[in-house]
């Protein structure tokens, strides 16, 4: 029935534009003059065939636009053709260069049907199963057990991982790491003007200033990071800091690991955004990172870094770190927490020390002191001794550190 209906409308739609067009062409035919008497008849000019081609022509017209149409509504309809149509309305509504996280999440939420609608079952299935994951780790940390410290004996029970057995114990020094390979030199002409335009105090044009950055992000060379990390710290516009912090990440080099790290003390919540992501997209080992810069022996640069990962919560979540029983995982978190001793950064520290709810934690604390050996750290030592709250077992241990320290040759 559908098919008849469809056939009888498409039938009147044609014999309406024929009717239209051939009226239109019998308008536009002359009317012939009927000689008098005594008149010469002059003779008519037969344009006929003039109008016959023009019907026609008209008729192949409307008959390639109704066939547009109609190939158009079909196309339409075709699966999959909606995601495309909201994918060019997201490229066309979405600023890619923009780093607000607020509002790329706000345009996420008001676009839901880009997400999940061709792989929404498996989407779910692997949300459940994320969820699952999430709440064991969940129930694992509110037991008092960190995710990487627990493993399952031959009978699939939960079996505890005592602090002897974890990584971290392992570990009686901080490797001494080689310096890092450096990025080449340019002296390409266009980077050369970027720099000068970037380091020009005067230059007031935000604009200008973004086409600087762009150009140095376009070279992956030891100049062009060193710029754009001081855009990172230093430059008027927040908008243009993130920006640089974003540019550092694509190196993925160890010199830009410090730029970006500063980069999370920043007071505008747009470049601390930056600074996090950034951190999370490198893939150089970061142990060696932390450990080159608690070998400096600069304590200005060690407090500003420490100072950094902190504002970045970075340091507890180091803490819970350090008893991962992944061994790269634990030394990372092993370096860092060296690094925050050396920097004289302690006071979160000696506080998961007493009040961290997982004992293997302080105990790992107490190893990092242990090795490191700061004399600064020995009044909080002792003040963990005078405090009753503080287990048998933890106050032994700082004891033997305090011993320790008498077998350090003078």
């Amino acid at each position: 029935m559908d098919k008849i209906l469809y056939l009888r409308n498409k039938f009147v739609v044609l014999a309406s534009l024929v009717f239209f067009f051939a009226v239109e062409t019998w308008a536009q035919i002359p009317s012939v003059h009927i000689p008098q008497q005594g008149e010469v008849a002059e003779p008519i000019e037969d344009n006929t065939w003039w109008y016959a081609t023009l019907f026609i022509l008209s008729l192949n017209l409307a008959g390639a636009v109704y066939w547009w149409r109609s190939t158009k509504k079909a196309s339409d309809a075709a699966p999959g053709s909606a995601d495309k149509n909201h994918l060019k309305q997201a490229k066309n509504s979405m600023n890619f260069d923009s780093f607000n996280v607020d509002k790329e999440l706000e345009w996420l939420r008001k676009n839901p049907t880009l997400t999940g609608k061709k792989n929404g079952n498996k989407d779910r299935e692997a949300a459940t199963r994320n969820n699952k994951r999430s709440n064991n780790l969940t129930g694992a940390n509110q037991n008092g057990e960190d995710g990487g410290t627990v493993s399952e004996n031959l009978n699939g029970k939960a079996r505890e991982i005592k602090f002897e057995d974890l990584p971290v114990y392992s570990f009686t020094e901080i490797k001494i790491v080689k310096e890092h390979n450096l990025l080449p030199l340019s002296n390409d002409s266009a980077l050369m003007d970027a720099i000068e335009i970037s380091q020009d105090e005067f230059e007031e044009d935000e604009k200008v200033r973004e086409i600087a950055l762009r150009v140095l992000d376009s070279y992956k060379t030891r100049n062009a990071a060193e710029c754009l990390g001081q855009m990172a710290h230093y430059d008027l516009s927040s908008n243009l800091r993130s920006k640089a912090v974003t540019a550092l990440a694509d190196f993925d080099h160890e010199s830009v690991f410090e730029d970006i790290l500063l980069a999370c003390a920043d007071p505008t919540r747009e470049v601390r955004a930056a600074a996090a992501r950034g951190l999370f997209r490198l893939n150089f080992d970061r142990a060696d990172a932390w450990t080159r810069i608690a070998e400096s022996k600069d304590k200005f640069r060690m407090r500003q870094a420490a100072q950094a990962a902190q504002e970045a919560d970075l340091v507890e979540r180091s803490f819970d770190r350090l008893i991962h029983t992944d061994r790269k995982i634990a030394y990372e978190a092993f370096t860092f927490t060296a690094l925050l001793i050396k920097a004289g950064e302690t006071e979160k520290i000696f506080a998961a020390i007493e009040n961290h709810r997982d004992v293997k934690v302080k105990l790992a604390l107490l190893h990092v002191l242990n090795i490191v050996k700061d004399e600064v750290t020995l009044p909080n030592l002792y003040t963990l001794l005078e405090q009753s709250s503080v287990p048998t077992e933890i106050k032994e241990k700082a004891d033997e550190i305090i011993q320790s320290f008498s077998l350090i040759p003078a």
